[in-house]
């Protein structure tokens, strides 16, 4: 819905989405078609990904998206930092901490 859009792009935090009938997927690749196009591998995971940790610090360094696909019932804590955009700004830099490592953050 147009509610939830809003909601979506002008939150303090990164959205997580019951979407049973892929409706929001659907919507955030059209949105984000242009930076996951620059490096789909990376872009697109799900929990279970052995790699999610070298994802997350990826697509954060690289100023990418990262869909998450499949959630279930409870979402890493490692995330937690990340969903409430825990921002740390030293000098220029940005950095997010995800599991006692200052990961690089561009937006």
């Amino acid at each position: 819905s147009v509610q939830n859009g809003i909601m979506v792009t002008r939150s303090s935090r990164y959205s997580l989405m019951v979407d049973p009938q892929g409706q929001a997927n659907r919507w955030i690749k059209k949105k984000e078609q242009h930076r996951i196009s620059q490096n789909p591998g990376m872009c697109m995971t799900t929990l279970s990904a052995r790699n999610l940790k070298d994802q997350i610090e990826f697509t954060m360094g690289e100023g990418l998206c990262l869909l998450i696909e499949n959630v279930e019932n409870e979402v890493d804590p490692m995330l937690d930092p990340v969903l409430d955009r825990q921002i740390i700004k030293k000098g220029k830099n940005m950095y997010i901490n995800v599991s006692d490592q200052n990961m690089d953050y561009k937006e």
